[in-house]
């Protein structure tokens, strides 16, 4: 092949759409975008939260996220256990009452990240999250895995006209098509998708990174890896790999990698084992793994090559190539049943007609998790609709409760 496999893919890639995050590139041809997730590593100090952002600006990455929601607006009271997932000792809603990241935060930490030259952003997890965060000024919105399903969510992020980053975590092909469709039809211009997989830690054989330059290619938008691979085996959690996952994208054409950060391993395994705190501990990089991964980055940028310097690191690397695959894999299964469905919020009479809540007290119907009710691609359907016996709050949205 003329140019070899390499000036093949760069002849493919000078189609796809380039935007821009607050004055920030991102595409073929420019320097990866690396956003470091802060997510509740934080472990409810904003101290600790500070100090991450400070860490991952001294590492030279470009952007730090944060996740905006609280435990009732991403879920309920439901003592819902996540069966099969690294936190299934915990009830969603304890989970995210301990996890999540005080809104009266924000500010100060985007003046902070704004003072270290750090593009600050977030994933909002439901549409009052959205317009928090356009009031405060968000240059993008990120779009988590787990919400690709949640189409109004998607209506109202792509509403407000600023760049969206998409993860394609447990989704299927059609799904992630149905997301694409959803926003562009909603008004997003600026798009970017991350090849992910959301199987909590993430395994290197489950990776499947040649589907970046696929996807790049089948929806025309930058592609990046949302990365939550840090062991060689993610059964033993043992030999840390944390660098080879997101070069190997890089090699591959990668345009975007988000990975998340802790100061301190050992610490959050500790406190997970204890049950309060290190959620994310089995898939978050210490700073210097995160600066060692930036660096082989940009080196390969630099150089157009890097060399592994050991047989574990080729053997993950080859590992972590896999196939191409639009389908969940084996390990995402059990994070599918924590997507968003539709619940109802407040007490309906018999007769009465539904309305989506969006997040706020006027419906009686919204968007939650797990997802045991029905999809939310069903809102129009189901709004106007009688109840065809009273409704409890808490009970999940099924059609035989409908006119």
């Amino acid at each position: 092949m003329a140019g070899g496999p390499r000036g093949f893919w760069n002849s493919c890639l000078m189609r796809i759409n380039h935007f821009e995050i607050a004055g920030r590139k991102i595409g073929p041809g420019e320097p990866c975008f690396i956003i470091v997730e802060l997510s509740c590593n934080h472990e409810g100090s904003i101290d600790n939260a500070k100090e991450l952002i400070r860490a991952a600006a001294e590492a030279g990455a470009d952007a730090v996220k944060l996740q905006t929601y609280t435990a009732d607006t991403i879920t309920r009271d439901f003592q819902h256990l996540p069966h099969g997932t690294m936190w299934e000792s915990t009830d969603l809603y304890s989970l995210y009452k301990k996890a999540y990241t005080p809104w009266e935060w924000h500010e100060e930490l985007k003046d902070l990240a704004d003072e270290l030259e750090l593009v600050f952003f977030s994933s909002p997890f439901d549409e009052t999250a959205v317009d928090f965060l356009v009031d405060l000024g968000a240059p993008a919105l990120k779009i988590a895995s787990f919400e690709v399903v949640d189409t109004k969510l998607l209506e109202r992020a792509a509403s407000t006209g600023l760049p969206i980053l998409m993860s394609s975590g447990m989704t299927s092909f059609l799904e992630l098509q149905e997301a694409v469709q959803v926003l562009r039809g909603a008004g997003c211009k600026q798009l970017a998708l991350f090849q992910c997989n959301s199987g909590y830690p993430s395994s290197f054989d489950e990776a499947n990174l040649t589907t970046i330059p696929v996807m790049q290619k089948l929806f025309n938008v930058p592609v990046g890896l949302s990365d939550h691979i840090i062991f060689a085996d993610a059964e033993s959690t043992e030999d840390v790999v944390p660098h080879v996952s997101a070069l190997e994208s890089v090699r591959l054409g990668a345009n975007l990698i988000e990975v998340h950060l802790t100061m301190d391993r050992e610490q959050a395994r500790e406190l997970h084992r204890e049950g309060r705190g290190g959620f994310d501990w089995a898939f978050s990089r210490t700073p210097p793994e995160l600066k060692k991964m930036i660096d082989c980055i940009r080196r390969f940028e630099t150089d157009g090559e890097y060399e592994y310097h050991s047989d574990l690191e080729r053997d993950c690397a080859a590992r972590a190539r896999g196939a191409v695959s639009f389908e969940p894999s084996p390990r995402e299964i059990a994070s599918r049943s924590l997507r968003p469905s539709l619940w109802i919020t407040r007490a309906v009479s018999k007769g009465e007609k539904l309305s989506f809540a969006a997040g706020t007290e006027k419906g009686n119907f919204d968007s939650l998790r797990p997802s045991l009710g029905l999809h939310v691609r069903f809102t129009g359907l189901i709004e106007n609709c009688t109840a065809t016996r009273d409704l409890k709050p808490g009970e999940p949205v099924t059609w035989e409760m409908l006119t």
